[in-house]
């Protein structure tokens, strides 16, 4: 029987709705010599609520209202065997999720990483006078964004996944559903076929008022699976009531929380019990990664992401076993933890409003206020995510809200548990609201107000020049170095020069257009290669044609070379710009030409590459006079010029993490953390204003 709990029903409607057991669309039809087994429904139709069991006992009173139940018995023929995924299978997906590098080229993606990541440390510490005297908002933000980031990857260091001890308790596995008729059979096969004892496992799925066929699957599944409850709810009521409902009907003694749409691999159930050995333990996230990873650049983005939250954010979380939120896709609780916390969870109000939503984060952190939350990264799953911008959307500004309610509580009592989480936790709940201001003045205003002052600027460097220069020239003194500044601002004139020039805005059509013919007919070989081969004949010519007069150039670039001059290029911070704009140039280009043949891809993009750099050389001389200077290119580099130090912190970061991801996990996909980078930029990190704003709805809790 149910274990009941005092718990206030959620509101409904008078009118009860239609029973979706009854008009649920009808299985396809059977022989009938086909085996039978009998099933359960209790049903309260006060609550709207029915239960489904096979080879369980039926509960006999209402979770909700403590009603008694009606009870009906019906006979359902046996529904087709899934097969369960083969060892070979499980071993292909693990090693395409986990394919990683050798082990050189991981270790010199490791070196690099960490080369970026102090190269662009010791700019910004060279550049904080600049900031600090010009602009402290940023330059204080900077200092401690910079610093979080970097003690989660000291901390991710330290992390270790509990050990196997051989733990093996009663589990019962919770799956809330709604509209995921083509995944959720194939979700519980994959449950049942984890390899957990079976005796141990118990499965409770919830139909959260699914309006497909979600039901007639999961009731499909329940023919060939005893231990599996079906609960339906015939009107949608969210995803902690799925889960709630599920934690009274558990019979085990660990729950682990599955989404419809998660596919759990073989030992990742026994794995993520080994941490509850420990008393003080009361909930362990698994590893999710990305099921679709590869079918767009914004699940690709999403799987970068996904690696980035778990492998380094929760791993460095969970060493002070504070881990901020189990996520619903695969984590486990400690039953009678949930129970403790269920009234004050599921009634949950904002702004004395009941909302029953930030249901994993507001779970998390009540029985955080107690135990110790871990991570498990050795309990492998994957998930489907979002494949179209406007479900990832809605999809983030759910999250949003939730963040922005549950920071806040737990800002309350986090002070408690640890000094060092405490002090992340607090920089977490500001960050997030004033980087989107950082990011506006340092990419936008004070470029803007740059190239406003430029003129003057313009005009005072050429006084400057003329004056300085006659003086010198009249003291009998050599002018050849010029006055024009450092060999930095040398660099980021010619390489912007380098790039608005029209022959450069040429080459990078032909390429693209090139690249695009390219990928068309490596996507349907049926097409005509013609266009193919005439573009990337006449881009070849164009770069024959660019490098004839670029190397008569190579006696005055032979001159300008020195070693003090290549010192100075290599410790500048515009040099590291131009590495952070190479590596994004380059992963923009493969990214948008996914599919074309390698050495058609690779090619035409080094060939570019060498040619911007070569470009650059050739319009850098030695003493760049502002007459030499076109208006146009010093206005546009005085306010390029501007957000480069910022610019230098946020590309080190993504592309530290992003190497990170490649040499963990060998998925070619990297370049899409830049993506994610820059859609945060423009858009996504003012979802949180939004969040504010609709804070109070109720609405977005559901999923419905």
């Amino acid at each position: 029987m149910a274990l009941i709990v005092p718990y206030r029903p959620p509101a409904r409607d008078d009118a009860a709705p239609k029973d979706p057991v009854a008009d649920a669309p009808a299985p396809p039809p059977v022989p009938e010599d086909t085996e039978t087994v009998t099933a359960h429904w209790s049903r309260c139709p006060h609550c709207f609520i029915s239960i489904s069991t096979v080879g369980t006992e039926p509960p006999s009173v209402c979770p909700y209202c403590r009603r008694p139940l009606d009870q009906t018995v019906e006979t359902r023929h046996l529904a087709e065997a899934v097969e369960p995924p083969s060892a070979e299978e499980v071993k292909r997906r693990i090693h395409n999720i986990y394919h990683r590098p050798h082990m050189i080229l991981a270790c010199i993606l490791g070196a690099i990483a960490i080369l970026i990541l102090g190269w662009a440390v010791v700019e910004q510490l060279k550049s904080m006078d600049e900031f600090w005297y010009k602009n402290r908002f940023i330059a204080f933000y900077s200092i401690i964004a910079g610093l979080f980031v970097i003690t989660r990857f000291i901390f991710a260091a330290f992390y270790r996944a509990p050990r196997e001890v051989g733990f093996e308790p009663t589990v019962t596995v919770l799956v809330p559903c709604f509209n995921e008729g083509e995944a959720i059979r194939k979700t519980i096969e994959r449950i049942f076929s984890s390899g957990y004892p079976e005796e141990k496992l118990e499965v409770v799925c919830v139909n959260d008022g699914s309006k497909d066929d979600s039901l007639v699957h999961m009731l499909a599944a329940q023919t060939r699976h005893p231990h599996l409850v079906v609960v339906n709810f015939e009107k949608n009521r969210g995803l902690c009531h799925g889960w709630g409902v599920g934690t009274f009907l558990a019979r085990g003694e660990f729950m682990v929380c599955v989404d419809s749409d998660t596919f759990v691999f073989p030992g990742s159930l026994h794995k993520l019990m080994q941490g509850f050995v420990d008393p003080s333990v009361g909930g362990i996230s698994g590893h999710c990664d990305i099921e679709n990873a590869d079918v767009n650049t914004l699940t690709r983005l999403q799987d970068v992401r996904y690696y980035f939250s778990y492998k380094i954010m929760k791993a460095a979380e969970s060493v002070f076993g504070v881990v901020s939120c189990l996520p619903g896709c695969f984590s486990a609780y400690r039953r009678t933890c949930v129970l403790a916390v269920m009234d004050k969870w599921i009634n949950a109000t904002v702004f004395g409003e009941h909302g029953n939503f930030a249901d994993d984060r507001s779970l998390t952190n009540q029985i955080l206020r107690d135990y110790r939350i871990i991570y498990d990264d050795e309990a492998l799953a994957t998930t489907i995510c979002p494949e179209n911008w406007r479900q990832y959307i809605r999809q983030q500004a759910r999250w949003e809200r939730s963040y922005l309610r549950e920071i806040w509580k737990t800002g309350k009592f986090i002070w408690r548990k640890h000094p060092v989480p405490a002090l992340s936790w607090y920089a977490m709940m500001w960050m997030p609201i004033i980087e989107p201001f950082v990011m506006l003045e340092a990419l936008v205003i004070l470029p803007v107000q740059a190239f406003l002052k430029a003129p003057d600027q313009y005009s005072s460097n050429l006084a400057a020049w003329t004056a300085g220069k006659m003086k010198a020239m009249t003291a009998g003194l050599d002018v050849s170095a010029g006055f024009m500044g450092s060999v930095a601002s040398k660099l980021g004139y010619s390489l912007i020069k380098a790039i608005v020039a029209p022959e450069s805005l040429l080459a990078l059509a032909l390429v693209f257009a090139t690249l695009h013919f390219f990928r068309r007919e490596t996507e349907n070989p049926s097409r005509s290669r013609l266009p193919g081969v005439i573009l990337s004949g006449v881009s070849l010519a164009f770069f024959a044609v660019q490098a004839l007069p670029l190397l008569q150039d190579i006696p005055l670039l032979a001159a300008t070379v020195s070693a003090d001059y290549l010192k100075g290029v290599v410790g500048s911070s515009a040099s590291l710009a131009v590495a952070g704009m190479v590596i994004l140039g380059a992963a923009f280009f493969l990214e948008c030409t996914h599919g074309v043949r390698r050495w058609g891809g690779w090619g035409f993009v080094l060939l570019f590459l060498l040619y911007l750099l070569w470009k650059t050389a050739a319009v850098m001389p030695p003493n760049m006079e502002p007459g030499n200077i076109s208006m146009p290119i010093f206005y546009l580099s005085e306010a390029l010029l501007v957000p480069r130090t910022f610019l230098i912190g946020v590309m080190a970061i993504t592309a530290v993490w992003s190497l990170h991801f490649l040499a963990t996990t060998g998925r070619r996909w990297w370049k899409a953390g830049f993506a994610f980078t820059m859609s945060y930029i423009l858009f996504f990190s003012w979802q949180i204003y939004w969040a504010m704003y609709t804070i109070r709805g109720k609405a977005w809790g559901t999923r419905g």
